[in-house]
């Protein structure tokens, strides 16, 4: 017997014996694991790679079928912890590139700098004062250093007003391109590149810290350069050549080392934020899973998740410090040795005698100039821990920006990839014409549907689990692509046609923005007898007794006052209030008792609301005319529904094919062959 383990979102371990060689379309090795290929594959714990203990085996011929599985035994211990680690949802994804400072972190912070810089944005004019005050301030240092024939550091803490801009800058330019419509659903559900994880925490935490640490060497790596120049001028006025060389020739040397030893620190930290994403997402999910846990009685499991992804975040932590280790033991001797090479500057020509003829007052400034250009060098040094940071943190923050860009490419090239978008009709049916289906991972869901939904008209989708019923939904509201065929839209789809999820969203907020979710703004125009209306169209007595201030600003509250089934009446609701002409139902019933189920429906008869439901419910037939019965296997048929318990059709044509069209059409029966194209499949119009 051996096991599967792949890193697949979607895969299982299962124990089955090996029997072939390709199963599913995807092409599996079948090793010994004492094989060598076995051995060499990549299982590496987070300690050596950074990344926690996973398998990722590699095929070592190129093929096309797809991700190439390797068969292990099971009872090999390192694998059986590497798939444990990985059945808990601890495996950070491996990286394609590395991180350093080389041209893409130049690239990446050109693109962050870009924003933080674009208008109306007040953070370059208040760099520029902040800039000129140092400035100012260094010439007051020079000016009082050479008086008294010291040194003085008289800069301070600099003013970090700024801050907050740099940070509202980078947030709201990524929240522009991430919430956007059917982006959002794309990059976490569909197509954002497996090296991006939790975006969530890259815009909520890397932009705070990407900008906490551009606040602290922003300032340094504008003054500092000018610094330099000055003292380097005037030193070699005051003292010739030589001293300046001497200094320009030590902290090239350092800076080298530096740059040698900042390239692991990027990898490191840019780990260690991953471990921080999938240990904070894991919390995430306890908290919203709690009642399953506490039903399930698997605290236990719980913890032991949380202490080994603790784990894992700890030996990214140990990998960060143990990294940074020899960089600060470098910037802190770089400094030391700076101070004491100052000296050895202006010894060696006072005993040699070269400054005999100069007053001591003289010689004082030479020290000085001497002295304040070291320091100044030795301050690049001491950015370089920062600079790694920031290269870890650029790096995240770039690969997220770039992904959106990728994907809001993609997005504007409508006619491609979502070509129902461009073709919208001047009546308000929906038709699928020859659509062909595929899920993400290129396995066929539905071919060749056409289809026609027509308004007034209620039509159930049915099928087995899997079988694409939710995939018609996702491509009739563009967040997914078709593989080929069209699907026409009506010119007032987003007005006229509204969709209700399995799982509605409850954002925070009053009860009256509740009801009018997505269209918060509308809110204010929304009466108290509206709320009340809709609340007891929709079997919500309770909270129109429980909620005095319908104003009143929930937070989480919601969740802990509505149970699912009343999650999904609040969904009907906003239904109810929007009165759009066609509502897509998405298993938008399951969870309410069966005379509320019926209620829904019946309101949305006497609202005028046809109904494109999915279901594995047959009782709701009885308020449906058509079904499109889906097998799972890509094929499909359709036929109208007899004997039904309830009305289906509403008798409303504002829309749809005319009468005498759907005379012609209202007994046909089509069915799409599972082969793509083996039955021709023909419209259904009712």
């Amino acid at each position: 017997m051996y096991r599967l383990v792949t890193t697949e979102a979607d895969s299982r371990d299962e124990d089955r014996t090996v029997t072939g060689s390709v199963h599913g379309g995807r092409q599996r090795r079948y090793l010994d694991p004492d094989s060598e290929p076995v051995k060499q594959s990549r299982i590496r714990s987070f300690f050596n790679r950074f990344t926690p203990p996973f398998i990722r085996a590699e095929s070592d011929y190129p093929t096309r079928c797809g991700p190439t599985d390797v068969w292990c035994d099971p009872s090999d211990e390192t694998i059986r912890n590497a798939a444990r680690t990985e059945e808990l949802g601890l495996a950070i994804p491996k990286q394609n590139e590395s991180f350093r400072l080389n041209r893409l972190f130049i690239k990446r912070f050109g693109m962050i700098l870009r924003v933080l810089v674009t208008k109306p944005c007040r953070a370059p004019s208040l760099y520029a004062g902040l800039a000129s005050f140092c400035i100012l301030n260094e010439g007051v240092v020079y000016f009082v250093g050479t008086i008294p024939s010291q040194y003085f550091k008289v800069l301070g803490d600099k003013d970090s007003a700024a801050f907050p801009y740099l940070l509202g800058a980078l947030t709201l330019h990524l929240h522009r391109t991430y919430l956007q419509p059917k982006l959002l659903y794309r990059v976490l559900m569909m197509e954002m590149h497996e090296d991006v994880d939790n975006p969530d925490q890259r815009i909520t935490q890397d932009v705070e810290k990407i900008s906490e640490t551009l606040r602290k060497i922003v300032v340094d790596l504008v003054i500092i350069p000018i610094l330099i120049g000055f003292y380097t001028y005037q030193c070699w006025l005051m003292a010739g050549y030589t001293g300046p060389l001497c200094i320009y020739g030590y902290f090239l040397l350092s800076t080298v080392v530096t740059r040698v030893l900042i390239n692991p620190i990027v990898d490191a930290v840019f780990y260690r934020e991953s471990a921080e994403g999938y240990f904070r997402f894991l919390h995430m999910r306890f908290r919203q899973f709690a009642e399953s846990i506490a039903f399930s009685r698997g605290e236990c499991e719980a913890k032991e998740s949380a202490n080994e992804s603790f784990e894992v975040l700890l030996r990214a932590q140990l990998c960060v410090i143990y990294k940074e280790f020899p960089l600060t033991c470098l910037t802190q001797s770089v400094s030391y040795f700076g101070s004491i090479l100052s000296y050895v500057i202006i010894a060696i020509p006072i005993f040699w005698g070269t400054y005999d003829a100069l007053p001591p007052t003289d010689v004082s400034v030479i020290a000085f100039v001497s002295m304040y250009l070291t320091y100044q060098f030795s301050q690049v040094i001491k950015c370089a821990q920062d600079f790694s940071d920031l290269a870890g943190y650029t790096s995240r923050l770039g690969q997220l920006m770039e992904a959106l860009e990728e994907l809001n490419t993609e997005m504007e090239n409508v006619a491609i990839d979502f070509p129902h978008e461009t073709n919208a009709q001047s009546d308000t049916s929906i038709r699928f014409e020859k659509v062909t289906l595929s899920t993400p991972t290129g396995e066929p869901v539905v071919k060749d549907f056409t289809y026609t939904f027509n308004a007034g008209v209620n039509t159930i989708i049915v099928g087995p689990n899997g079988a694409g019923k939710t995939s018609l939904l996702r491509a009739m509201g563009g967040l997914w692509p078709t593989e080929r065929g069209e699907i026409i839209l009506p010119q007032r789809f987003v007005k006229d046609v509204v969709f209700v999820p399995q799982v509605p969203y409850i954002p925070y907020g009053s009860l009256r923005e509740q009801i009018a979710y997505p269209n918060r703004d509308q809110a204010p125009n929304i009466t108290d007898a509206d709320v009340v209306r809709v609340l007891r169209l929709a079997r919500l007595d309770n909270l129109v007794r429980d909620v005095d201030d319908f104003d009143y600003l929930y937070t989480n509250e919601w969740l802990k006052m509505l149970s699912p089934g009343e999650q999904q009446k609040m969904a009907f609701a906003r239904l109810f209030y929007a009165r759009p002409l066609v509502a897509v139902l998405d298993e938008a019933t399951c969870s309410m008792d069966t005379p509320s189920e019926n209620e829904m429906f019946k309101q949305c008869q006497l609202l005028n609301i046809s109904c494109i439901t999915v279901s594995h419910n047959t009782m709701l037939e009885g308020y449906h005319i058509q079904k499109v019965e889906l097998d799972g296997l890509g094929g499909w048929k359709c036929a109208p529904i007899v004997n039904q318990g309830g009305s289906g059709g509403f008798g409303s044509t504002d829309f749809g094919e005319d009468e005498s069209s759907q005379d012609d059409n209202s007994g046909r029966t089509s069915s799409g062959g599972r082969n793509g194209g083996d039955n021709v499949a023909t419209d259904t119009l009712i």
